[in-house]
């Protein structure tokens, strides 16, 4: 009966979005209907997405629930709940349900509310694919929105640099396809199909990894491939390209492709890959510091998270990767939930210019609160789920990488650093002499105020009762099996050479 229920809800999780993107888009001229369509959509894709949480990790511990059906050629609709995905769909889903609610009424017209749609569906098609090749194309189709909202930005710069990700990523994913067409790992009838390859006697050519790899990075935002990321944080329409921006998409292609399929170049990359998230996290977080715009702090805060969750799934070791993978989902809360406070400042100010703000808290103390509990969630503060994703991850850093670590706890610090100067500018003091006049600013109100609260709540829900969510590490499971073996055989080769050479003295 749960399978059941569960291969029902799949297609309806991401198929149901899309379509009611198309027919908000295209069909449905009335602004209220329009965001009437989109708001009911998102709120059946949440209760299906929890339905699907709940009864996929109930009885069976986040055992795999498939739903499989060929398509055409080699792309087969491949999809699954299981402990890698289980906990992103209902966390998708209310992200982007959020932004329903919390946009102004004369901003959720037909575009923006369709554009919410679109990444939902091609988001949660995304963490449901077992194929590599509809996984590739949900991939491309998640930046697509964020890319239109670009275009409205009306910045040429801020297009060009979207366009140049896009085309990245899609270069790098169809690549990836044809080599593993081209080996056949998998049999000819499946060669994408991930659960075959990772059973598979026959490993793909190590260039698919890296191709896979530079994708996830590019997603994550890690320096140097942050700059689309940030320049979107900053100048594309907040509400809409929030969903499709900041998402934990990137990690989980690292855990869904690269690690299981790829142990070995996983081990030859694990230090590289550490020192390079330690050093994005400790570019963020300075460049966070220096920023004027409360939008850019936000935007270069999640690229240091990033590079925290980069350094934490490097470690190839059961408490980093737990670590890691925590630290991206609380991550997209934190800063989800920070950037809709941002861009309701920027809706009743006209600016998130720090420079033009000040004062907020006598006229606004819900959404001043809202912001320091949300900040103080975001720098793992005891009791909230990034403590927790924080400790193991620099458990798991502290095997071998103990500078590391102690970088780790210092780029905290800054980020700290960095959200309480963005608060103390925007919403404490006097207000500033250059700024409009805010006599009538707004506090948070309505469904803005219950999703400010939801959003916090489940932090610190989160944090005090972790042992529902780390149940993400029964979704890496046999990729940590098969690095293990592959590092004890590398550590074992010189000890056995040793040993040949005393048999034969």
């Amino acid at each position: 009966m749960t399978h059941d229920l569960v291969a029902l809800a799949i297609p309806l999780l991401w198929l149901f979005p899309l379509l009611a993107a198309f027919v908000v888009q295209f069909m449905i001229r009335e602004p209220t209907r329009q965001r009437d369509v989109a708001i009911g959509v998102a709120w059946v894709v949440f209760a299906v997405a929890v339905g699907a949480f709940l009864l996929n990790g109930w009885d069976s511990h986040f055992d795999r629930d498939d739903l499989e059906s060929g398509l055409f050629l080699s792309l087969r609709f491949h999809m699954a709940v299981d402990g890698l995905n289980a906990l992103l769909l209902p966390m998708t889903a209310a992200i982007a349900l959020a932004s329903l609610l919390s946009t102004p009424r004369s901003d959720l017209r037909g575009n923006t509310a369709a554009r919410i749609l679109a990444a939902l569906g091609t988001l949660l098609g995304c963490f449901l694919a077992l194929d590599a090749a509809t996984l590739s194309l949900f991939w491309v189709g998640s930046m697509l929105p964020l890319w239109q909202d670009t275009r409205r930005s009306k910045s040429r710069p801020l297009h060009l640099v979207m366009t140049l990700a896009i085309a990245g990523t899609t270069l790098a994913l169809v690549a990836a396809l044809v080599l593993m067409a081209q080996a056949g790992a998998a049999g000819s009838a499946s060669p994408f199909d991930l659960l075959a390859l990772t059973q598979a006697s026959t490993s793909l050519p190590p260039s698919v990894g890296w191709l896979f790899l530079f994708a996830a990075l590019l997603r994550m935002g890690i320096f140097p491939l942050h700059l689309w990321l940030t320049a979107a944080g900053w100048r594309a329409p907040g509400y809409s390209a929030m969903p499709a921006l900041f998402t934990s998409l990137g990690s989980f292609g690292l855990a869904r492709v690269v690690m299981p399929l790829f142990p070995r170049l996983c081990e030859q990359v694990s230090t590289p890959l550490v020192i390079l998230g330690a050093i994005t996290a400790l570019y963020g977080a300075v460049l966070a510091v220096g920023q004027y715009d409360l939008r850019r702090v936000i935007s270069y805060f999640w690229v240091s998270q990033m590079g925290l969750v980069l350094t934490g799934l490097a470690t190839l070791n059961a408490p980093g990767v737990s670590g890691g993978l925590l630290q991206a989902m609380s991550s997209v809360v934190e800063v989800c939930g920070l950037m809709l406070i941002a861009l309701e400042v920027e809706a009743r100010a006209g600016t998130t210019d720090m420079r033009l703000l000040g004062g907020l808290v006598r006229r606004a103390p819900r959404l001043t609160t809202g912001f320091l509990l949300l900040s103080a969630s975001a720098v793992g503060f005891p009791g909230t789920i990034s403590f927790v994703a924080e400790d193991l991850a620099i458990q798991g850093l502290l095997y071998e990488h103990q500078l590391a670590a102690a970088l780790m706890l210092v780029v905290t610090a800054i980020n700290g650093v960095a959200l309480f100067k963005a608060f103390k500018q925007t919403f404490l003091g006097p207000g500033s002499q250059h700024a409009k006049d805010l006599r009538s600013f707004a506090d948070l109100r309505g469904w803005e105020y219950r999703a400010s609260v939801a959003m916090m709540a489940t932090l610190l829900i989160g944090g005090l009762m972790p042992q529902p969510l780390l149940a993400v590490r029964a979704g890496v499971v046999d990729a940590l099996q098969k690095l293990e073996p592959a590092k004890a055989v590398a550590h074992a080769a010189p000890a056995h050479d040793d040993d040949d050479d005393h048999d034969d003295d």
